[in-house]
């Protein structure tokens, strides 16, 4: 499944994408620096019911609950220097507790993923984003 959409459509893109959703699932979030992960995940959150959002970027997750009790992980793994970093922050127990986990700079914690979507995100020259579903 693919979309293409610009910033002012990004709302009804989001909506989609939820929709697509199971119960549990991993999110990986591939595409370059200023590509729109970040803008994505906080218009989702939002939709979600998650009115504070912030990047991930300084504490590599932040942990939010949804209004009907979900808990929702976003990573960012961006400042990662090793995969044993991640062993440092308990990924693989964070990964377990959250019910959907969306992973920005997904590449160092390959080997924690079980089961995961890829969402692949390209930025044309225009300004529109092209989202790419992976199974």
């Amino acid at each position: 499944m693919i979309f293409r959409y610009t910033l002012v459509e990004i709302d009804a893109v989001a909506q989609a994408l939820l929709d697509t959703l199971p119960e549990r699932c991993t999110i990986l979030l591939e595409a370059e620096m200023g590509s729109g992960k970040t803008t994505l995940m906080s218009h989702l959150l939002q939709l979600m019911g998650i009115d504070e959002v912030s990047s991930p970027t300084y504490s590599l997750v932040n942990e939010y609950r949804s209004p009907s009790g979900k808990a929702i992980h976003h990573y960012d793994l961006y400042r990662l220097k090793s995969a044993e970093e991640l062993e440092e922050i308990g990924f693989g127990d964070l990964l377990d507790r959250g019910e959907w986990n969306f992973i920005e700079w997904p590449e160092k914690g390959m080997t924690h993923y079980d089961t995961f979507v890829t969402w692949k995100i390209t930025a044309e020259a225009d300004g529109t984003r092209v989202l790419e579903i992976i199974p």
